[in-house]
This record gives C-alpha cells, structure tokens and sequence, in this order.
C-alpha cells in the first residue's frame, strides 16, 4: 500500500517487450510494458486510459490512489525548493516531516497550515528516499537546480491521476492556442464521470494549469497559452527513469509519454541520456537498431532486484 511510511516492496510480474527495434535487457527481463501506445486523437481522451500503474511498483513512489495532490494545490513548487534548501540530501522520511511541522521550514503561520502542507506534499512527491522516484528527483534537484521545475513535474505525474489525465488536453494543443480554464473542467468532468462537483472541478482545473504553467506547458496568468517546456538533461534522464520503472524498455521508453511529458522528442531524449550517461547516471548503448538502457547505477539492489528478479 501507499501509505506514506515506506510500502512492503513486491514483486513484479516480469516479461520481455518488443519493438520495431530490437530490445535487449543484458540477459535480464524487463517488465511488461504498462504505457501502451499512444494514438492521435482530435477529442482529448483521458491519459489515465492508457498510462496504467499497478500496486507492484508503488515501492518506488508511484501511487494508485484515485485522487492526487492537485485536489487541494498546484505543485508547490516554491515550498518544495524550501524544503530541499532546510533538509539535508540524506534525510529519511521523518526528518521531512519534522522540518515542516517542527521546524516550520516552510513558513506557514499556523500548525494546522504546516500539517496540510506536509499532507499535500506527500500526495505529490512521496517525501522518503525509500522511495527511488524522490530520492532521484532529489539528487538530479540537486545537480541540476534550474531543472526542477520539470524534475517536479515527472514526480507529481507518477503520483496523481488528474495531472496523469491533464496532459491528454495539454498535449491536444498547439503552441500559441489559448486554453480556458471551462475546457479544463469539461475534459476533466469527461476523464472522471460523476466524480466531481461544478465548484470541485473549478478548482482542479485551475490548480492543474498552475502547475502546468511551472515548468513552461502553458504560460501567461490571465489567459492561459500553449507553449513548449526546454528540457535539460537532468529532466530528461529523470523522465525516462520513471518509465524504466514501469517496465517500458528501448525505442518505446524512449517514444513514451515520459519523454513528451519534458517536451523531448526521441533524438533529444537520446541526446540528452549520452549526456546522461557521462555523468554516469546511466549506461547507454545506442547503434544497429538498438537501444540499451541501464539505470543501475542510480538503483538499490533492492530495487533492482524488483525490476528484474533475483540473479
């Protein structure tokens, strides 16, 4: 369960994917691919249709809970960046909690604002470096500060449905449309039928394009306009870790949600995870038709042994 204290890690069902490249996985299995292929569409159908997440990677941060941080606040971009800058890299879970609720790193003027805080922040990034998702996003914060907002951005999404089921209408937009918020709600009154209430949805809808404003999805404040995110290599390397975590391998991780979630396309993502791969985040290989992609480095044992399987 995703439980905020740390969930008893199990084990994935493990199979081999396949491409139009050949997918190799260094004589270990690779998860079965749970984002299945994306199709072009004119009426915006909801993200959560085809990004499925189960119980079994909820171990790395991932949460299936049917409602997300966004149902009380945007991302809280200026509070985490806060919390980064009071907490020490090496925290573990109490300590986040103590720093916001003791220690009021956050600044919030009464105790029942800083409880909220801690709750939402959890709901959006999972506070605990148990979890692989926030310990990385941690460390690539830390390495690469100007990358966060889209850092912040792949974390949340992994963790809350409505932003999950945004991006379909995000992404439906050219640069320079104009996205009214009433668009927001009837597309998110269609993703969740009878879920949630006119003044709910008002709410949602304008807390989600807030957030998408952050990393640079949308701009202006008034009137909200379609424009395109500049990834950097932290962000993009990030992204696709969070889809090798779900079992996505090769030129389908590559191709995948993840990367237009950071506004890469396939030759920046490769570009960006060489770079990646320098730095010695990853192990990339990349030539004949096949990509190779390695995140070892950045995983536990423990995790990698949820990823592949013993041996």
């Amino acid at each position: 369960m995703d439980d905020g204290k740390g969930s008893a890690r199990s084990r994935d069902d493990v199979g081999q994917t396949g491409t139009g490249d050949q997918v190799r996985t260094a004589g270990r299995q690779a998860q079965k691919p749970i984002l299945m292929d994306p199709t072009q569409h004119t009426a915006p159908i909801a993200v959560h249709n085809s990004l499925r997440i189960p119980a079994s990677v909820t171990s790395f941060g991932f949460s299936t809970r049917k409602t997300g941080g966004h149902m009380a606040r945007s991302m809280m971009l200026a509070e985490l960046r806060l919390l980064f800058g009071a907490v020490p890299a090496n925290a573990g879970r109490a300590d986040y909690r103590a720093a916001i609720l003791e220690g009021n790193a956050l600044g919030k003027p009464t105790f029942s604002s800083r409880q909220k805080s801690e709750k939402h922040l959890y709901e959006l990034y999972g506070l605990d470096p148990a979890l692989a998702l926030f310990r990385l996003l941690r460390r690539f914060a830390a390495e690469d500060p100007e990358s966060l907002p889209l850092l912040a951005l792949a974390c949340a999404f992994c963790r809350d449905p409505q932003l999950r089921a945004s991006f379909d209408l995000i992404e439906a937009l050219k640069p320079g449309d104009v996205l009214p918020r009433a668009r927001m709600e009837a597309h998110l009154a269609a993703a969740f039928p009878d879920r949630f209430s006119p003044i709910m949805l008002a709410g949602l809808a304008s807390r989600l394009m807030t957030t998408w404003a952050a990393p640079g999805h949308l701009k202006g404040t008034a009137k909200r306009t379609r424009t395109l995110p500049v990834p950097r290599p932290a962000a993009s390397t990030y992204a696709m870790l969070a889809g090798y975590l779900l079992g996505l391998r090769g030129d389908l991780l590559v191709s995948s949600v993840f990367a237009r979630l950071v506004g890469a396309d396939r030759d920046t993502i490769l570009s960006h995870l060489a770079i990646g791969s320098r730095n010695g985040w990853l192990r990339l290989r990349h030539g004949g038709g096949v990509i190779e992609i390695d995140f070892s480095a950045l995983l536990t044992p423990e995790e990698e042994a949820l990823l592949h399987g013993p041996g």
